[in-house]
């Protein structure tokens, strides 16, 4: 038997993404559709509505220009993106947060159902719990960039926590701080931010160079009809020439959105891998016990 006064190895990163990797390949038909389609059509948009409100902007300010008053279209049009903005980044954030619950499931091998993981996330208690973690790292993110990314790898755990201890608020972030802080062992890469932090690099390598490859094509089609206007000799019309570019970008958001909920599923079974590694190494098997007493099934073996 283990002594409890000396603290439990954990996972190795290698098991830790394979398996990540594996649970993916197990449960992604199930989690990437429900997820995936939303996100890609809301992408898609949330693209035409930049495009409307880039060519608007673009006339608003040529017609503004005229009178004398470029200062009031432009701000109109900073404004209104910065609105789209917002209401984008809400969208794909409760977007990921039932793509993270499903994988808290999945990684305890029990039936996943998204319908209920939907409307486990839009509850007022979980989505505030959501804004709240939000304000923080916008908060840090003010205060030279740095802080904010503090805040964001120490507050990872708030969904799995939500969804796997029934924590809110203040509780849950409260609580996915604490997780994160703990290495016993004091070493750089035990540390679970350390890890975090290397599964989001990883995570977003991934998605950046197949992202790049599906993309590719489209690229190359506006600088191809980019050059063909240039080359004409006709007038150049630099709105109309801007805005046909701008809606080549509608295909390729979407697939990027389609490749970055793929590659989200990935690292999400990961973050949640790792979550049951903290939390069964710091609180032995009490949490754990109480975790699948309300949640039945054991959590898979990562080299199963």
């Amino acid at each position: 038997m283990m002594d409890a006064t000396v603290p439990a190895e954990p996972m190795p990163f290698r098991v830790l993404l394979d398996g990540a990797m594996k649970l993916t390949r197990r449960y992604f038909g199930t989690i990437y559709p429900s997820v995936a389609i939303p996100m890609a059509v809301i992408t898609g948009v949330a693209a035409i509505a930049q495009i409307r409100l880039m060519a608007g902007f673009m006339n608003e300010n040529a017609a503004a220009a005229r009178s004398g008053n470029p200062a009031g279209a432009m701000y109109g049009g900073c404004a209104t993106f910065l609105v789209t903005m917002l209401a984008s980044l809400l969208v794909h954030g409760i977007t990921y947060a039932v793509l993270t619950s499903a994988c808290v499931d999945g990684a305890a091998s029990r039936p996943i159902s998204m319908g209920a993981k939907w409307s486990f996330v839009l509850q007022p208690a979980v989505l505030g719990t959501l804004v709240l973690s939000f304000l923080a790292v916008a908060a840090g993110l003010v205060l030279l960039v740095l802080p904010g990314l503090y805040i964001g790898l120490m507050l990872s755990f708030v969904i799995p926590v939500m969804a796997a201890e029934g924590r809110r608020g203040s509780e849950a972030l409260g609580r996915s701080w604490q997780l994160t802080r703990y290495n016993p062992q004091k070493r750089f890469l035990a540390n679970p931010a350390t890890k975090i932090f290397v599964l989001y690099l990883v995570a977003g390598l991934i998605t950046y160079a197949v992202s790049f490859i599906v993309q590719l094509p489209f690229t190359a089609m506006q600088g191809y009809r980019m050059a063909r206007t240039i080359s004409s000799g006709q007038a150049a019309n630099p709105q109309a020439m801007v805005g046909g570019i701008l809606w080549w970008q509608i295909p390729s958001v979407i697939l990027g959105s389609l490749v970055s909920t793929a590659v989200s599923v990935y690292s999400s079974f990961g973050l949640v891998l790792l979550y049951l590694d903290v939390v069964r190494r710091k609180e032995g098997g009490d949490l754990a016990a109480a975790i699948d007493a309300r949640f039945p099934g054991a959590a898979p073996s990562p080299s199963a």
